[in-house]
């Protein structure tokens, strides 16, 4: 077991024992359980937390930082949405726009941000698709 507490800007998000999380860390994916080594690392801009606790939970999380202590990890993240309260159809329109703005290549369109929206849309699809129990569609 592992203590892990998940804060964003608006405050303590989660505050649990856990038996173990994967972390999207810009390391490659993290599965930290107790007793696991001292670390320190950024995540990802978007990508996938799967905490376990009996059943797996997952949640789209966005930028942070990871820290790992032997029985405790602390995750201060830009963003986090629970997979149940992620609307779907709003997800897939969110992807579509950014692909079609990634597709065009208009000297106009800010491109990192583009490719961000498009991050961020898919975390939330593959998040959504786990939770109901599909195969995520990267």
């Amino acid at each position: 077991m592992i203590r892990l507490l998940i804060l964003t800007h608006k405050g303590v998000y989660l505050d649990k024992e856990v038996e173990r999380f994967t972390v999207p860390s810009t390391l490659g994916p993290l599965e930290i359980s107790g007793g696991y080594t001292p670390i320190i690392a950024g995540l990802v801009p978007a990508g996938v937390l799967k905490v376990t606790m009996g059943k797996p939970k997952y949640y789209a999380i966005f930028n942070g930082t990871l820290q790992v202590e032997h029985d405790r990890a602390f995750i201060l993240a830009d963003g986090i949405e629970d997979g149940y309260e992620i609307d779907m159809a709003r997800a897939l329109a969110s992807r579509d726009r950014a692909y079609d703005r990634i597709q065009k290549k208009d000297k106009d369109i800010d491109m990192k941000r583009a490719r961000a929206s498009l991050a961020r849309a898919m975390a939330r699809i593959n998040v959504k698709d786990l939770d109901e129990g599909r195969a995520v569609r990267y």
